[in-house]
């Protein structure tokens, strides 16, 4: 097996194998010692989310998955910190997109770097979809299924290159303004400006 940073850091990385992940995923526990031990799925699953809104700057730190289910209250502010802020509205985001956000974040960590994910987008009501500047019809955004954003001191392709990795669904490099999407659909990856 290829040395993690230069499967994940590879400009040329395509889909790779499910099985991949878990080997990479089992390699958590040697590379991460104690605070990794065991399974990386069955440990609880922490998501640290930055939105910058009019209002200033919102963040949350949490772990939303623990002991076989979901941590309730700490998923709901994960999910608000989500919204739609033009509409004011919030939704239950997919679970599944939170646990694709969750391991970005545990293979950046990985390679040294643990900073939180700053989203621009998460979900958006049918209005804000259709006002957004080339956002499809039927986006996953209005499912509350898909995730826009960057990581502060990594770069979109490194952040999309990870999220390919995990094979979760669709991922979509935007290198002219530096963000990258990812959603729970199909798998499928894209770049655009």
């Amino acid at each position: 097996m290829k040395d993690l940073n230069e499967v994940l850091l590879n400009p040329n990385l395509g889909m790779l194998s499910r099985r991949r992940v878990l080997l990479a995923a089992g390699l958590m526990p040697a590379i991460m010692g104690s605070a990794f031990a065991g399974d990386f799925w069955s440990q609880p699953r922490q998501l640290w989310l930055q939105r910058k809104t009019s209002k200033g700057i919102e963040e949350h730190r949490a772990v939303y998955f623990a002991d076989g289910k979901i941590v309730w209250p700490e998923y709901a502010r994960l999910c608000r910190l989500m919204r739609d802020v033009q509409a004011g509205q919030a939704v239950q985001m997919s679970p599944v997109l939170l646990d694709i956000l969750c391991g970005m974040q545990a293979m950046a960590r990985l390679l040294g770097h643990d900073a939180p994910l700053l989203t621009t987008s998460g979900y958006r009501s049918l209005k804000t979809n259709s006002a957004t500047e080339g956002a499809v019809r039927n986006s996953t955004h209005t499912q509350g299924r898909a995730w826009d954003g960057r990581m502060p001191g990594f770069s979109a392709s490194h952040l999309a290159n990870i999220a390919k990795y995990l094979q979760g669904g669709g991922v979509g490099l935007y290198i002219d303004r530096k963000f990258i999407h990812v959603d729970d659909g199909r798998l499928r990856s894209w770049t655009g400006r």
